[in-house]
């Protein structure tokens, strides 16, 4: 019998390691766009030059959303649906609620829940505004999730969104709507991890009345009737190959993301029959990859591309894409660069993102869910954070103050941020999450000039108090921030400085901006008609602030002088 314990080993074959020296790379025969660009990383390293935009737009807004939103239950609903007993907390309800709602997954599959997503209620240009309203310049959309399910209409996926569901090109209205409000936009790309996610799919109950069925990865459908074989479709396409004869399980395995991580190689005890057969399927799957990756760049003209990646980038040979070494990424980087130059008139003004490199002055970085510990201005970033889970979850827990703290614990660490604010099933936004961008926009419009195409100062902030890592909830809702906890923005000579509670005595003092830190002219609370009294002494800058607060969650104060340094404290 199968075991549950195959189901987060992230299964497959030649084992990857990260090494000083990374072995060549498989070169996915794929073409890209001529120029200067190579698909290798010294190639992208030697010449990416990250374009202007990006510094000074700031904030952005991530569209994840897709067919997993069905099941109104967060996060990896394609997965979780085959795991009864191995889902990590919170998702291990999941099985039985796609029981209780659709049935068992031998019978109805993920493949069964494409077609439930309608998208009956989605107006693009409606929300767009509505994200521009909050303050984003930019924004991510969905164009594949870990489902392996394409949201255009794309020529090397036939299991998409125009053929399948809302039968609409979902990246095309982003699109479209982006261009109106004179936003950037960008496609992520989370396909890689397909390699090896639906596994589960071709397993079975451990135990119970389906104990031993196999789940519908599994089945064989010769001679049966079948909705998506009337449009042609094939299985192999959604779910890939079962790859569990590649498969050692460490004995002391038990749960949890270590699985992930096998040690030694996987390939002992398996016949070199099987070998070649799992390595030609990943060599085409990473071809396919390629081709869906280049086509939606061609069709889209995005000014960036992201890639999900899991702490590495697309087959690189560990992490997600372990097993297969191979030019994927550079390549669709390459010509995602050798494009925009020609769009450009010979100015490069796209960019990629992932969460590994080889080079990272190729690339911009993802940083998920948390920032940095400290300023960082090594390559461009950004924090991303869902509110709640990524995908949509009855019940969201809302609160805006926490993504406007959020926002300037990044920002203040030199880096960009985006919030994911979920979308049900039919494509609307709870009134949760339509308040918290209404929250944002009239906080941005208070407190912009800090904001766009600024840079850390030469601190990032004062206090002890951060938030605590994770998707925004209760927990970050709590964090316990006084008026001693500060953090920095400059912008044209000033200083900003945001209070992130505001002093009950009504006197902020900052202590990085006392005396020796340059000479302090003026002083100002933004959003605030009312002058401030201010001087500057040992103890720092000390200001009595106006007795209403303008506005909520966060306070900025404008500081001028002359070559303002920071007084750093020990």
């Amino acid at each position: 019998m199968r075991c549950w314990s195959l189901l987060l080993t992230g299964v497959l074959f030649l084992a990857g390691s990260v090494s000083a020296a990374p072995a060549p790379a498989e070169i996915i025969p794929v073409p890209i766009a001529p120029g200067p660009f190579q698909p290798n990383w010294h190639s992208l390293g030697d010449q990416f030059k990250c374009p202007a935009w990006w510094r000074q737009a700031k904030i952005g807004v991530w569209l994840h959303w897709g067919p997993q939103s069905v099941g109104e239950d967060g996060d990896w609903y394609a997965k979780w649906i085959y795991m009864p007993h191995y889902a990590w907390d919170p998702y291990t309800s999941v099985y039985q609620d796609h029981l209780k709602r659709y049935g068992h997954p031998s019978e109805f599959g993920y493949k069964d829940m494409l077609p439930l997503w309608r998208a009956e209620k989605w107006d693009p240009e409606k929300l767009m505004a509505l994200y521009h309203r909050a303050g984003a310049r930019y924004v991510i959309g969905q164009g594949m999730h870990h489902d392996n399910f394409d949201l255009w209409n794309s020529k090397y996926q036939p299991w998409n969104a125009v053929k399948i569901g809302p039968h609409r090109d979902i990246l095309g209205g982003w699109k479209k709507a982006a261009d109106h409000q004179g936003m950037r936009f960008g496609i992520a790309f989370h396909g890689d991890y397909s390699l090896w996610w639906y596994q589960p799919a071709f397993l079975s109950d451990l135990d119970g009345p389906r104990q031993g069925v196999p789940y519908d990865g599994a089945q064989t459908y010769a001679g049966r009737k079948t909705w998506w074989q009337d449009l042609g479709l094939d299985l192999k396409d959604l779910y890939g190959i079962d790859l569990r004869d590649e498969v050692t399980v460490p004995a002391t395995w038990t749960n949890g993301l270590t699985a992930w991580r096998m040690n030694g190689p996987l390939s002992h005890g398996i016949p070199d029959g099987d070998l070649k057969r799992h390595r030609d399927f990943a060599v085409w799957y990473a071809t396919k990859w390629t081709r869906r990756v280049i086509d939606a760049i061609d069709q889209f003209s995005p000014d960036f591309i992201y890639f999900d990646g899991g702490g590495s980038y697309p087959f690189c040979g560990h992490g997600t894409g372990k097993g297969l070494r191979a030019d994927a990424t550079p390549r669709v980087i390459a010509h995602l660069y050798n494009t925009s130059l020609a769009r450009h008139g010979g100015q490069l003004e796209a960019m990629a993102f992932t969460k590994g490199d080889e080079d990272r002055r190729a690339i911009a970085v993802n940083v998920e869910s948390r920032v940095p510990n400290a300023i960082k201005r090594d390559q461009p970033w950004q924090s991303e954070n869902g509110l709640g889970e990524w995908f949509y979850k009855k019940g969201t827990f809302y609160d805006s103050g926490m993504v406007i703290h959020q926002m300037l614990e990044a920002i203040a660490k030199d880096g960009n941020y985006a919030i994911n604010v979920p979308l049900s099933p039919a494509g609307e936004l709870d009134s949760g999450g339509e308040q918290t961008l209404r929250d944002m926009g009239d906080w941005m419009a208070v407190n912009q000039a800090g904001i766009y195409d600024s840079s850390a100062w030469d601190v990032w902030g004062e206090g002890q108090v951060v938030m605590a890592r994770g998707n925004l909830g209760p927990a970050q809702a709590k964090t316990p921030y006084t008026a001693k906890d500060i953090r920095f923005t400059t912008k044209g000579g000033a200083v900003y400085a945001w209070l992130m509670a505001w002093p009950a005595d009504g006197k902020a003092v900052i202590q990085s901006l006392g005396r020796g830190a340059g000479v302090v002219s003026g002083v100002s609370l933004l959003g605030s008609p009312a002058a401030v009294t201010w001087q500057q002494t040992t103890n720092g800058l000390e200001v009595c602030l106006p007795r209403n607060p303008p506005g909520q969650f966060a306070w900025g104060l404008q500081v001028t002088g002359q070559k303002l340094q920071a007084v750093v404290r020990h």
